[in-house]
């Protein structure tokens, strides 16, 4: 895996490469999860991650949903964060737990397979993952979300919007969401304020 970098701050890095200076390195071992910082998708919620992370203070709470290799949610331990991180895939949740030890912030990410031992308020919830996914756990993903939290929803395509954007905004005031796209992938994003 070559080294990528992701605006505004990131270099993704394997064990073996340097970590490179002016950004913040996240240390992914290659293997079969999704999640190498590569796909647009990642990189779009690395970005919002970057741009939403309190900063004044350590120990804000981030939801990481569908975790694949752990790097959504290594990023934001990097930034401060204390975050549950839900992967129903074994194997991804041990591939996970390894590159958080490798980025020495195992003691920041709880790896857990439902999301049923995970209590709000969560400052941020960010999840990328698949329409059906998104659909089906809206209430839960919601139900989390602090009163001036933020939700990040990613794996879209143009035409997942509209049912996205349908089932979250009743559940969020009806808002609508702030769209971001990267190629043909976008992420949504709605703030409580």
């Amino acid at each position: 895996m070559p080294l990528r970098t992701i605006a505004p701050c990131w270099n993704i890095v394997t064990p073996a490469q340097p970590a490179g200076a002016g950004k913040l390195a996240i240390v992914i071992e290659p293997g079969t999860s999704f999640g190498d910082g590569g796909h647009p998708t990642t990189q779009l919620c690395l970005q919002a991650i970057a741009a939403l992370a309190p900063r004044a203070r350590q120990g804000w709470r981030m939801l990481d949903f569908g975790s694949g290799s752990g790097i959504l949610a290594i990023a934001a331990a990097r930034l401060g964060a204390q975050v549950d991180a839900i992967e129903i895939d074994a194997a991804a949740v041990a591939e996970a737990e390894r590159n958080a030890q490798l980025n020495g912030l195992s003691d920041r990410i709880c790896y857990a397979r439902t999301l049923d031992g995970v209590i709000g308020p969560l400052e941020l919830v960010v999840a990328n993952i698949l329409q059906p996914v998104l659909l089906e756990y809206a209430v839960g993903l919601t139900g989390r979300l602090a009163v001036a939290g933020t939700l990040v929803v990613s794996g879209l395509v143009a035409t997942d919007v509209p049912a996205i954007s349908a089932r979250y905004a009743p559940l969020l005031g009806g808002r609508r969401p702030e769209i971001f796209e990267l190629d043909e992938w976008r992420a949504l994003l709605w703030r409580r304020t």
